[in-house]
């Protein structure tokens, strides 16, 4: 039947009167893919000597996929950006509106006209890398092989291409963002407290793709300037940005920028106020790792030797007070992992967790810490007592979970329970108007905890969209005083 259609739609094109130039050139087309078969954009067999056409289809996937997006195409399928908007800005319809103007459904057509250009779409969103923020505003980019497209919702209305060489890698922080590339640092977005070595000139004024420089740090400057034009990327072993403040360790060292500098440069120039500084470390401390914490701890290693800053309003580096810091100083305990609230840090060190700084209502009615009531000052690290071996943890200012043999314990400012299952990650979500945590069970499976007359019970519920991964840790329980 197939066969015969075609013959018959065949024999009435060649019955067709010849037409104008350009008409009769498409019927022409049409006639010889009927005959012969449409024109191969992937799986090409190619002759002795013969090579693929110069066509849009025989790039490389990395050039096919940026002229894709450089003419409109959108790549997200699943519409998982305006979700994920809905999901955390609910009544945002200007945001909303925004991004389905900038990522139409129309578009996505675009990657379905011939195989090699949707084989091009699921290698980039396999291989590629995507970044999205979606609190208090609107900033998502997605790169593969270098090149980088980008959509900030109050500056862009469509994906826009990173102007800059092509990025190795891009170490993102909110909508702060720095790119490491054979031409040098690159940074874009927003720069309020100098966090790309300069301030922007306007509060939350988006910033194009700027090349970094290093005018207050010699040495970074002098390493730089001495690698070849092509890898200038050598200079950088890592970056770390968090709460508005980037670190970047090079072989010469470390150097920072952004809010409060001061606590871990030292005092600076004011003409420097706002540029990458070198960091104020000990003597002969030559650090070749960086700790970050969420509330601006930071932790700089050299082997087993450790020194920390930050913010210590509360004592929360656990020094033993709560003086204003201006510049690191050597850390009296080992740290393998911080994790921060708002005026607390809880350090990971050996088989203890060592609290410091305000203890709030869910640590204080955890009785994890005797002696310390909600309001207290903790500026020593004092270790966590726990009753049981602890397999895994988990703290922000409003959720504590630690796991046992076969139990989980949650701790919030509503409440306090333990289920008879063994998380590994966990959200926060609103439900019907109030806070629930449902939990992925080390079987896989995802359980809402609700009260019931005992304590409380599982029920079965669908995975959220954003959890946290609780922490593996191996902790003693405590011994007796």
């Amino acid at each position: 039947m197939g066969g015969t259609t075609i013959e018959s739609l065949h024999a009435m094109i060649v019955r067709i009167p010849p037409l104008e130039p350009t008409a009769q050139a498409l019927l022409d087309r049409a006639r010889s893919i009927l005959t012969s078969g449409p024109p191969l954009s992937m799986n090409v067999e190619l002759a002795d000597g013969e090579d693929l056409p110069v066509a849009l289809h025989t790039l490389n996937q990395g050039a096919v996929w940026a002229c894709l997006l450089g003419g409109g195409a959108n790549p997200d399928l699943e519409d998982r950006a305006l979700d994920e908007a809905h999901e955390k800005q609910l009544g945002n319809t200007d945001i909303h509106n925004r991004i389905r103007n900038a990522l139409t459904p129309e578009a996505k057509c675009l990657w379905f006209l011939c195989r090699k250009f949707f084989f091009t779409l699921n290698v980039a969103e396999k291989d590629g890398k995507c970044y999205q923020h979606c609190l208090n505003g609107f900033y998502h980019h997605r790169m593969y092989m270098g090149r980088l497209f980008m959509l900030d919702t109050k500056h862009h209305t469509a994906l826009t291409r990173a102007r800059m060489p092509r990025a190795l890698e891009v170490y993102s922080d909110g909508f702060t963002h720095i790119a490491r590339t054979p031409k040098g640092m690159w940074g874009w977005g927003e720069s309020d407290y100098g966090q790309l070595g300069f301030r922007s000139l306007a509060y939350r004024e988006f910033v194009d793709p700027t090349r970094l420089t290093f005018p207050a740090c010699p040495k970074i400057a002098e390493l730089e300037a001495s690698l070849p034009s092509w890898e200038k990327h050598r200079m950088v072993i890592n970056v770390s940005l968090d709460t508005y403040v980037t670190f970047i360790h090079t072989p010469v060292g470390i150097i920072m920028t952004g809010r409060r500098s001061v606590w871990y440069t030292g005092d600076i120039e004011e003409e420097n106020k706002y540029r990458f500084n070198p960091v104020a470390v000990p003597f002969d401390f030559v650090p070749d790792r960086i700790m970050h914490g969420r509330n601006n701890a930071v932790i700089l290693s050299m082997g087993d030797r450790q020194v920390i800053t930050g913010h210590n309003e509360c004592g929360q580096l656990g020094l033993g007070h709560k003086h204003d810091m201006t510049g690191f100083v050597d850390l009296p305990f080992r740290v393998y992992r911080v994790m921060s609230g708002i005026h607390f840090n809880i350090f990971l060190s050996g088989r203890q967790l060592l609290y410091a700084g305000q203890v709030p209502r869910l640590i204080a009615h955890s009785g994890l810490l005797p002696g310390y009531s909600e309001g207290d000052i903790c500026l020593t690290a004092t270790p966590l007592r726990f009753p049981d071996r602890v397999k895994a943890f988990f703290v922000t200012f409003l959720d504590l979970i630690w796991v046992t043999e076969g139990c989980t314990h949650l701790c919030d400012y509503d409440k306090q329970l333990s289920v008879s299952a063994e998380a590994t990650a966990f959200e926060r979500v609103r439900v019907d108007g109030r806070w629930a945590h449902p939990f992925r069970a080390s079987t896989g499976q995802w359980f809402e905890t609700m009260c019931v007359s005992d304590g409380a019970g599982l029920t079965e519920c669908e995975a959220p969209k954003d959890p946290d991964e609780l922490i593996p840790v191996d902790i003693d329980p405590a011994t007796a005083p």
